[in-house]
């Protein structure tokens, strides 16, 4: 209304302007008086470049006053005398009851200023007492009529706090932060919740307080947000968006705290122009309503996770059925084939010699079937939390010669050598012996089998602090980056079934995983393909209380450096941290 009523009182100046030049021939207080007349025009084009109201209508009354000031000067009084009536009429819609007592002031000093003029022909003809009364009138009719919009608008005011506590109560009881925002995204009030929801105050939000806090990739979204609802045509439509906003800190100042991000859903909207008209002050032009969702995001990033698991679970354990067919099958057609064999008079062999090795085919079979089924039924226990472990004193140093004398045989079958790299003083350490064996066993298992004729495995172990490590280093076939991630895990194979040249479940690594975190140890893995392998393993010196629930460990993984080169050694550096941090 007060755009539309100032653009028409200069257009309708405008029309009239080429007529009144060329009737009046102007002089130049009347230039004076035509150029004040378009301060409204003006008063429009401020508020069009960001000013407020208020500042707009000073600009228009302004011009109204020196219009009539130029008519008192020209001479023109009846035109000074309407301009003080329309600057009356024009401060009481202003709603402030400021600018009505300014205007009837002013129109005060420009009435009597005009009266003491007054003795032109045009104004002599009006009685002095008509021109009071009408004056009288007037300022009387513009007092109350401005009295009457300033109430209107108080009471419009209220009314709209009143709606603006509940709305902030009821915001409040969901624990949900309400803020109003300009279009540039800049937040001009927030409500307390901010200290329960991110330990923020409110002046911490306000201006670009909250725009600096959004993560850096979620900025653009943000501001996307805003001018999206800023813009919006129809004000019940709703923009939403989630961002990561950076918690405040209980630290103390200047001290360095790692930023901590929370998941939040804001929920904005325009909002109306009848809300703002009321107040000319307030430039807001967006409200919204932040929640903290991180829960819900940690919960939503667990299910897929979860359901990215079980997916693999179901790869590999399609892949375990696929390899244990053939690590069944083998050693049951040898037992049955050669069982039959032996049970037969006609075909049982006369030799002696020849039935004991028939005899010893069926054992070693059954042997093999034996392990496949404890590795089986080990990692069941483990993933169900019910594999016991009984830690006790020993020598390390007999543990491992009784490893590497078990896997001797199978070495200089495939031409491997066995190197011991340790002493045989080495310290007494306190954990589960059996277990022990099964994890030296299974590596060093591992190691023969994926090194080729001539090559090294080396085994070697030492204290490292408050933990003992193990090492296994072989120069076999390595494995790819892209299986590093993935060793370990149950079924697990770095070859497929189809391509594979080397037999096995893919248990023996998830057993050792499960082994070494029952004792709250950790394992490093260096590995490049052609370079070989090194598992190193480490477990408390002292032992500790058994626990079942534990998971299986991690295995820290690395490319190896080529052969000739040091070396790397950088996850043993730090791996009595890490293995306080798994425990």
């Amino acid at each position: 209304m007060f755009v539309a009523a100032r653009l028409g009182f200069t257009v309708i100046v405008l029309l009239c302007a080429p007529a009144w030049v060329a009737l009046t021939h102007p002089t130049l207080w009347q230039a004076f008086g035509f150029l004040f007349l378009m301060s409204p025009f003006c008063a429009v084009l401020a508020l069009s470049r960001g000013a407020s109201r208020r500042t707009a209508h000073t600009i228009s009354m302004l011009g109204l006053l020196l219009f009539a000031v130029t008519m008192i000067w020209g001479g023109a009084l009846t035109l000074a005398f309407a301009a003080v009536m329309l600057i009356v009429i024009d401060a009481a819609t202003a709603g402030d009851m400021r600018f009505v007592i300014a205007a009837d002031l002013a129109a005060g000093a420009i009435f009597v200023a005009a009266s003491a003029m007054l003795g032109g022909e045009i104004a002599a003809p009006i009685s002095p007492y008509l021109r009071i009364g009408v004056f009288a009138v007037v300022l009387a009719y513009g007092a109350f009529l401005g009295l009457a919009v300033t109430s209107a608008v108080q009471v419009a005011r209220t009314n709209e706090r009143r709606a603006s506590l509940r709305h902030e109560a009821l915001a409040g009881v969901l624990g949900d932060l309400v803020m109003r925002h300009d279009r540039s995204g800049s937040v001009l009030s927030a409500t307390a919740e901010s200290h329960s929801l991110f330990n923020l105050s409110p002046r911490d939000l306000m201006g670009r307080g909250l725009f600096e806090r959004i993560h850096v990739a979620d900025r653009p979204s943000y501001l996307t947000t805003v001018a999206d609802a800023a813009d919006a045509v129809d004000t019940d439509m709703t923009r939403t968006v989630v961002l990561r906003l950076r918690r405040g800190a209980d630290a103390e100042e200047n001290a360095f705290v790692e930023p901590v991000f929370a998941w939040v859903e804001m929920r904005l909207r325009r909002l109306p122009d009848e809300r703002r008209a009321t107040d000319p002050q307030d430039s807001a032009a967006v409200i919204a309503i932040m929640r903290d969702v991180t829960k819900a995001k940690i919960a939503e990033h667990e299910i897929i996770e979860a359901r990215s698991n079980a997916e693999r679970a179901n790869v590999w354990k399609d892949r375990f059925l696929a390899n244990v067919s053939h690590e069944l099958r083998t050693p049951l057609n040898a037992i049955i084939g050669f069982s039959e064999i032996l049970s037969s008079t006609e075909l049982t062999p006369k030799d002696p010699a020849q039935a004991r090795e028939y005899a010893g085919i069926i054992r070693s079979s059954g042997q093999h079937l034996l392990e496949v089924v404890n590795s089986i039924l080990d990692v069941s226990k483990i993933d169900a939390g019910t594999f016991d472990i009984c830690p006790e004193p020993f020598a390390p140093s007999p543990l491992l010669d009784q490893c590497c004398d078990m896997m001797s045989l199978r070495a200089e079958k495939g031409g491997v050598k066995i190197q011991r790299d340790y002493t045989a003083a080495l310290p007494e350490i306190s954990a589960d012996k059996r277990a022990c064996k099964q994890i030296i066993i299974n590596l060093l298992s591992n190691a023969v089998k994926f090194t080729p004729a001539g090559g090294t495995v080396t085994v070697s172990a030492r204290p490292e602090g408050a933990l003992f490590a193990i090492e296994i280093t072989d120069t076999g076939v390595g494995i790819g980056a892209s299986d590093l991630k993935h060793v370990g895990d149950p079924f697990f194979q770095a070859q497929s079934a189809a391509n594979r040249g080397f037999e096995g479940t893919g248990l023996g690594l998830s057993l050792v995983r499960g082994l070494v975190g029952l004792h709250g140890g950790s394992i490093a893995l260096e590995s490049a393909p052609g370079q070989g392998s090194r598992f190193t393993v480490c477990l408390p010196a002292e032992g500790g209380e058994p626990d079942a629930s534990r998971k299986l460990a991690r295995i820290e993984t690395s490319a190896r450096a080529p052969h000739g080169l040091p070396a790397k050694r950088e996850n043993l550096v730090s791996i009595e941290a890490m293995v306080k941090k798994s425990a």
